[in-house]
């Protein structure tokens, strides 16, 4: 049965739609289309119907053949941690993780759907093992249901980018170290650490492409749209432009460096046997011009472009399409990730 992971973005909805044929996972369409920039925070009912029906015309542009989605939920709104408990049966962890999770949840239990993952036994104590707990607002689910089934969609399942990054762009369970994604996006990014086939540690950070295009408009005095044309032309390339871009970017991007090396050593010294010796970039501000050098030279690390691919065949109608998805990869990665989730 096809599946389409959507992507809801604030700048663009991104959507792929999946086929597991006999084992083998295969793209079978994709689309791209531009966010109407309508508010969907607060609870106006038009303002919901408006933003259904951009999705709806999407999904007739695009010429997805199944309703049947799964949607990744807005990070600010969905609380992610892996946890340690005793070493216990499946059937006493779903009993004992509501009192468990309660602890470490910054909202009421009755407001949050809950759900929880075993990952492994711990890596230095063999008695606990490892739980990633997710809880999201009620509220949320439901709003976003509403908005699906008012487009015509059947939701199949929700859950924060981080899963769905971490599942298409992270390690392997026989990969004998970790991995750190960034995710960057429009207004915040996310740091994501996975080790053996799980998301071990995630942390959002108030820095997107948006900061970085309106530090050129107020540096330059540019007009927004002429601001992006020169960040995605320039980006951290000392070499165009004079470096002017480059001088501009530089300090946003000095501090990004700064939160990532926070969270390794944060992530390193809580699991002192595990190597972490690359880094993945993903989100549209991927692919601006010079960012893998300047990521591998202040990172001291192995640094590459997401490629959500690498596990999935291309339908052979894609094939003059395939450099395009190869090289514009980083923008599909949380809409891969969301259709491998179900198909």
């Amino acid at each position: 049965m096809p599946i389409i992971g959507l992507d809801l973005g604030k700048n663009n909805f991104r959507a792929v739609e999946l086929e597991n044929n006999k084992g083998k996972i295969t793209l079978l369409r994709f689309g791209i289309y531009e966010n109407p920039k309508i508010n969907i925070e607060g609870d106006n009912k038009e303002d919901l119907a408006n933003y259904a029906n951009a999705v709806k015309e999407f999904f007739s542009e695009t010429g997805f053949t199944t309703q049947n989605v799964v949607v990744a939920l807005p990070e600010h709104q969905v609380f992610m941690r892996v946890i340690k408990m005793p070493m216990m049966s499946d059937k006493d962890l779903d009993n004992s993780i509501r009192f468990e999770a309660e602890q470490y949840i910054p909202m009421p239990l009755k407001e949050v759907n809950l759900s929880h993952q075993k990952i492994d036994p711990d890596l230095d104590d063999k008695n606990k093992i490892n739980v990633l707990i997710v809880a999201a607002k009620k509220s949320i689910l439901e709003k976003y249901v509403e908005i699906l089934k008012m487009a015509h969609l059947m939701p199949k399942g929700m859950e924060p980018e981080a899963l769905s990054v971490g599942r298409v762009l992270g390690d392997s369970e026989e990969r004998p170290s970790a991995s750190i994604i960034i995710d960057i996006g429009v207004s915040s990014s996310l740091i994501i650490i996975t080790y053996r086939g799980f998301v071990r540690f995630t942390r959002s950070i108030p820095f997107g492409g948006d900061v970085l295009t309106r530090s050129i408009q107020q540096a330059l005095s540019l007009d927004y749209n002429q601001a992006e044309e020169y960040k995605k032309a320039y980006g951290l390339d000392p070499n165009h432009a004079e470096g002017k871009i480059f001088n501009i970017l530089k300090p946003i991007f000095d501090n990004v460096v700064m939160e990532v090396k926070r969270s390794k050593i944060f992530f390193t010294t809580h699991n002192p046997n595990v190597n972490i010796n690359r880094v993945i970039l993903c989100g549209g501000t991927a692919l601006m011009p010079g960012i893998l050098f300047y990521m591998a030279t202040n990172l001291d690390s192995e640094v590459e472009l997401a490629n959500p691919w690498r596990n999935i065949l291309i339908s052979s109608k894609y094939e003059a399409k395939k450099d395009y998805l190869y090289e514009h990869g980083p923008i599909f990665s949380t809409s891969v990730g969301l259709a491998m989730k179900e198909v």
